[in-house]
């Protein structure tokens, strides 16, 4: 790298053309609502959750780099962005600005870190490996049209619980249960405690406690169905949806699909979205018989700090 190469983490509510440079890394149908988050945070003075990484020449700004810091213990974090900097060194700044972002999360207490990026984008895929990212899973990102469905609920052949807080530890082992054999990105297992995946969960668009629901066999929890709302785009996200190993094969998924479906009509919602590990095939193949579509793919790529 150039010796007058300098690399730090600066403030995002004061390095503005940092992060303009940074936020060229948003895709331009999530830019309006990624750029209002890291704006709020910096509004509640919260800016120590934005990773703001740059890299200076001669006092200009020549590339960055940005991650946020969400509840649960995870971080969202976005490629590096380069100005005009000389081939030969953007591998070297590269993996320069994700050192220090990924010490920066480490210290923020972060136990995981990903990102998404377009499918075949090869080149942010190559800078997020050189700054120790690695491939982690192909997702698909599901839709389904909310006015399709029927007005009544599916008839169900197992119960369905509303959560409340008091049911937290009920949820944590249920979803610890699905995890057994699942296909769904299983590189994740294991890498956070369940109760953290929950509250990062809480934080996904707005939480309705009244769309969390545990599934029941009898007297035993069998799977959940949580769902979150995204008012700002009139769509209803299925957050996590499983049952355990010993109902599968029943067909209960679908029809819980189903349900999620006419719920996302009951909130007024255009759609229902969810995303999916692309080689969980049977999963797939279920929420296509759901009614759900294809309407975008994402590589994940991830990044774990051992505890």
């Amino acid at each position: 790298m150039h010796s007058a190469i300098r690399v730090a983490r600066c403030d995002p509510a004061i390095d503005k053309q940092a992060l303009e440079i940074a936020a060229r890394a948003w895709p331009a149908t999530e830019s309006l609502a990624y750029g209002q988050a890291i704006g709020n945070l910096i509004a509640n003075g919260l800016a120590d959750r934005v990773v703001l990484i740059a890299t200076w020449q001669q006092n200009r700004v020549v590339a960055a780099q940005l991650g946020q810091m969400l509840a649960g213990n995870a971080a969202i974090v976005w490629p590096p962005q380069f100005e005009e900097v000389e081939a030969a060194d953007r591998e070297s700044i590269a993996a320069a600005l994700g050192k220090q972002l990924a010490a920066a999360l480490k210290q923020g207490g972060m136990h995981i870190a990903q990102s998404l990026v377009a499918t075949g984008d090869a080149q942010s895929g190559k800078w997020l490996e050189i700054g120790g990212f690695s491939h982690a899973a192909d997702l698909l990102y599901l839709a389904a049209d909310a006015s399709r469905d029927p007005a009544e609920p599916p008839q169900l052949p197992f119960e369905l619980e509303a959560f409340t807080p008091s049911a937290k530890q009920r949820l944590i082992d249920v979803i610890q249960r699905t995890y057994i054999g699942t296909l769904d990105c299983p590189q994740l297992d294991g890498l956070r405690k369940t109760a953290d995946v929950i509250d990062g969960y809480q934080f996904v668009g707005e939480f309705r406690p009244e769309l969390w629901f545990l599934v029941r066999n009898g007297t035993e929890d069998v799977g959940c169905l949580l769902m979150n709302l995204h008012p700002d785009v009139q769509h209803a996200e299925i957050i996590y949806l499983a049952v355990t190993p010993e109902v599968r094969g029943r067909g209960w998924g679908v029809l819980l699909a189903k349900f999620a479906l006419w719920l996302a009509r009951q909130t007024k919602s255009d759609r229902a979205v969810l995303a999916v590990d692309a080689a969980n095939k049977p999963a797939v193949r279920m929420y296509a018989v759901a009614g759900f579509d294809v309407f975008d793919r994402r590589e994940v790529w991830l990044l774990t700090f051992p505890q």
